[in-house]
């Protein structure tokens, strides 16, 4: 799945420096019994190596019998990954592009861990492409698959649950009102009091109050880490997507929203006029999607930003990824539509 050294930082790409120190990358997995695991699935003449990405996910490069596979471990003892290999095979079933399901683990015991191994997605990401004219049609199909991804429900809001059974997709929150505010300070502002203006936190307050108060009774999928890294391309055509390790119950423009919200450090051409031209082609999009996508985009950062601020990262505000984001919100906040109503601020 996690395919490339993605350069994400705000996710799990790389570590982050905090204080004179930095967060340590989650240790390898038992090697023998990491070996003697794939050997069984896969005979015995392999090479593996671990993929030069991520703090917390350990994920594998296996060369078996002439094909590319990768092999990723659960993070958590509890977490089952048939849920990702139910889901994967639901979406190819439903013709999207993503990874062919070769074995799943639902529990190791030499690893005391899931394991999910997939096949590979040819290709580079499309954020390395520097062709405009292709990557604006690449961007138009991934959006198709994402219009198609984004239909499917989930009963809940929030984390995909990773616990059998694989399906229906299950989310940890009951209501949508706790997605929005999930992550944001108790009492409001908190640290992002130092990061924003009052007037600047009486917005984005106001947007939260806003947006809890919407009525969404049914959530559906969100890939959850989509941008031009996720989405990948040979010679300026589509060939799927990839990394499905933060699949969640949202609303349903979430996924744009956090194009949107990274287009601007993922590619140097604007794409996301033409994801929206590709979604259209499948599933009709609301009038005010603009607005609709802004607000998610917003809310999006403001989660990311309050996560930042808190540990395990605890980054100060000064730090060059807070400040990046706060900029990235400013800008968001002066789009139409994304200004204050007659909310109140908490306290």
């Amino acid at each position: 799945m996690l395919q490339l050294a993605r350069l994400r930082i705000a996710a799990r790409g790389c570590s982050v420096r905090r204080g004179g120190g930095s967060l340590e990358r989650r240790p390898d997995v038992d090697q023998r019994a990491l070996h003697g695991m794939l050997r069984r699935v896969l005979g015995p003449e392999l090479t593996v190596a671990r993929t030069p990405v991520g703090i917390a996910a350990q994920v594998y490069r296996v060369h078996a019998a002439g094909r590319v596979l990768y092999a990723r471990i659960a993070e958590e003892d509890h977490d089952d990954l048939s849920v990702d290999a139910a889901l994967l095979e639901h979406l190819r079933a439903l013709g999207l592009r993503v990874p062919e399901v070769v074995h799943v683990e639902p529990f190791e015991q030499a690893l005391s861990r899931s394991v999910l191994i997939t096949g590979e997605i040819p290709g580079q990401p499309l954020a390395r492409c520097r062709d405009q004219r292709a990557a604006r049609r690449v961007a138009r199909a991934a959006g198709r698959d994402l219009a198609v991804l984004n239909g499917v429900g989930v009963r809940g809001f929030g984390w995909v649950r990773r616990q059998a059974p694989g399906w229906p997709l299950r989310a940890t929150s009951r209501t949508y009102a706790e997605f929005v505010t999930s992550s944001l300070p108790d009492p409001w502002p908190g640290p992002l009091g130092e990061l924003f203006t009052f007037a600047e936190l009486d917005r984005l307050w106001a947007l939260v109050d806003r947006e809890r108060r919407r009525d969404l009774a049914c959530a559906t999928l969100a890939h959850g880490d989509f941008d031009t890294t996720a989405i990948f391309q040979v010679d300026g055509h589509y060939s799927g997507l990839i990394d499905f390790g933060e699949i969640r119950g949202t609303e349903p423009l979430f996924d744009i929203g956090h194009f949107s919200l990274w287009e601007h450090q993922r590619t140097p051409v604007p794409l996301l006029d033409d994801l929206l031209a590709g979604y259209g082609e499948v599933a009709a999009l609301p009038a005010d999607h603009e607005e609709l996508v802004c607000r998610s985009a917003t809310l999006l950062g403001l989660r990311q930003l309050a996560r930042w601020l808190g540990p395990p990262r605890s980054l100060q505000p000064d730090h060059p990824l807070l400040s990046g984001r706060v900029a990235r919100l400013r800008r968001l906040l002066g789009m139409p539509g994304i200004g204050p109503d007659d909310s109140r601020v908490p306290g």
